[in-house]
């Protein structure tokens, strides 16, 4: 739940690996986020549409929460001319001038409850005392008036309606705890009434519709000032413990947060508040949790991923935090005071960020083929720590998880050095590949039958075996068959005239070397040979090349 400010609402292998630069400064999420906030004020304030007194407190109370003493007091310091209407400031924030719309007729003063409560706890946050405070207004007094002596509960003082809200009760417990009220514990009881037997706190004072949709919002800031209080009753310590373990129960597996039904989904508000509450009860392990969420919101695009997007601020979600680094924030005062409030509210819960265990590296193979896939390990980023990944032009967006993180690359055509870079707002490192030509895969050699060298006639033992030469002048061996057949009809016995297959043969011959082919003449062949000489066609065949073909004459001895 985004909470509102304004006087309706109140906001309440071999490797070459390299590291980082020795030295280079550590860009905490916290300062980050401070800086950022730092810049959104103007003279403490936060102003856009008009001057807005409750998103400056919060900007206060942030700072008060990671340790920024000079940005809280800048903002308790400059908030206190519009606490009041003024000339100034028309339209006060804790006490203002009233006017019927339409009409503009002058109906007196209101006083605002959540207001109150929430400038007095900030006041009593930063050391201060909320009753003397302010020269213009004793913010406790005014207070303690607001507050129903029977019943506890807040209330405007107004001729408009009564936007009291639980939010504000918790405030109002804290400052009047803090100042020692006498109303201090019926104020209390009337927070721990609007607790649900779950644990999670019902946003409208006086509910007992347990089964509303519940707020980690409201549970969360409840919980935050009954710590800050310093009640240390049995009854608040059972509120807050059962408070916890419904935050933790709540929580989801990427230690994110959802809104109510207003706000669904997970969002940097609902995580931030629930995950500061989670720290200051001292449960880390969801507090870090929620605080690594958080961090992967929070913009910190270094390098060649460097974007639009306002470095240090935190995005309300992923969808806004990607139109963000497309189109910035500054176009739009809607969206810009998004991102004021997400970050202003989460802010707190970075001081739970895991900071990273190693020093930042990147390492890649020293040698690796050219247009081959490449592997870049990158060591030394927080969880939930932004980077970019590059390799010329083709950057990547990373966010750490606290161990290694694998990135893959294509390396580019051609021989040369490949440098990677890997690169945090806290520093820049990078790892060189060198990438190789393959040579292009030899083409393999044409078969070949080789070449059959024999004399003009080739006489025929009685054995019946016709002998010729094969001469091999191939890079690969000369393999085929060989099939000698008569070049003309003969006539066999019986009178029947044809082509006569005399002989054939499977050889292989080594590259450069020359072998003498046996095969034996068929029977029918040897009749025919045994009464005169034969004019012979000898076929040399092979799979993939050119049949040879070779005449001669055979005859017997």
């Amino acid at each position: 739940m985004k909470l509102l400010s304004g006087l309706a609402a109140i906001a309440v292998a071999a490797t070459t690996l390299v590291a980082a630069p020795a030295g280079a400064a550590p860009m905490t999420p916290t300062r980050l986020a401070g800086d950022w906030i730092a810049s959104q004020l103007t003279d403490g304030i936060a102003v856009g549409d008009f001057a807005d007194i409750g998103l400056s407190i919060d900007a206060g109370l942030a700072f008060e929460a990671i340790g920024d003493t000079a940005g809280a007091e800048l903002v308790a310091d400059r908030i206190e001319p519009a606490l009041v209407t003024s000339e100034a400031y028309p339209y006060g924030y804790v006490t203002s001038d009233e006017y019927s719309w339409p009409g503009n007729e002058y109906l007196g003063q209101g006083r605002y409850a959540n207001a109150t409560a929430k400038a007095a706890a900030f006041a009593g946050r930063v050391g201060r005392d909320a009753a003397t405070a302010y020269d213009n207004v004793d913010l406790v007094a005014q207070l303690e008036d607001l507050t129903d002596d029977a019943t506890g509960v807040i209330g405007d003082d107004t001729s408009f309606s009564d936007y009291a809200n639980t939010i504000g009760q918790a405030f109002a417990v804290e400052a009047l705890a803090r100042a020692g009220s006498d109303e201090a514990g019926a104020a209390t009881q009337a927070l721990l009434a609007q607790q649900c037997p779950a644990g999670y706190f019902l946003f409208t004072l006086g509910s007992t519709e347990c089964g509303d949709v519940p707020s980690a919002d409201v549970t969360a800031l409840a919980v935050i000032s009954l710590r800050a209080s310093g009640i240390g009753s049995t009854r608040v310590a059972a509120a807050v413990a059962l408070a916890t373990q419904w935050l933790e129960s709540v929580q989801k597996s990427d230690g994110s947060f959802e809104g109510d039904a207003s706000t669904p989904g997970s969002n940097a508000n609902s995580t931030g508040l629930a995950g500061w509450a989670l720290g200051e009860v001292g449960r880390s392990t969801s507090a870090a949790r929620a605080a690594v969420w958080t961090r992967s919101m929070q913009v910190a695009d270094a390098g060649a991923c460097a974007s639009q997007a306002p470095t240090g601020a935190v995005a309300y979600n992923v969808a806004d935090l990607s139109a963000a680094r497309t189109d910035g924030i500054a176009g739009s005062s809607t969206v810009r005071d998004k991102w004021r409030r997400a970050t202003f509210q989460s802010a707190p819960v970075l001081r739970w960020a895991p900071a990273a265990t190693e020093p930042l590296s990147i390492s890649t193979p020293v040698s690796a083929a050219e247009r081959t896939t490449v592997a870049a390990t990158v060591r030394g980023l927080a969880a939930g720590e932004q980077a970019c990944v590059s390799l010329g032009g083709d950057a990547r967006r990373v966010v750490g998880t606290g161990s290694d993180l694998v990135v893959s690359f294509v390396l580019p055509a051609g021989a040369a050095a490949r440098t990677f870079t890997l690169a945090t707002l806290g520093g820049t490192t990078t790892s060189t590949t060198a990438a190789i030509v393959t040579p292009a895969p030899a083409t393999p050699a044409a078969p070949a039958t080789g070449e059959l060298s024999v004399p003009k006639v080739v006489r025929v033992k009685n054995n019946d075996v016709v002998k010729v030469e094969i001469a091999c002048d191939a890079a690969r061996p000369c393999a085929g068959r060989l099939k000698l057949r008569s070049a003309r009809k003969v006539e066999l016995a019986g009178g029947e005239r044809r082509t006569l297959v005399l002989a054939k043969s499977s050889y292989t011959v080594a590259p450069g070397a020359t072998a003498t082919v046996k095969t034996r003449l068929t029977k029918p062949a040897r009749a025919v040979l045994g009464k005169k000489r034969l004019r012979v066609v000898a076929t040399q065949t092979a799979r993939g090349a050119e049949p040879a073909r070779t005449t001669f004459w055979i005859r017997r001895r």
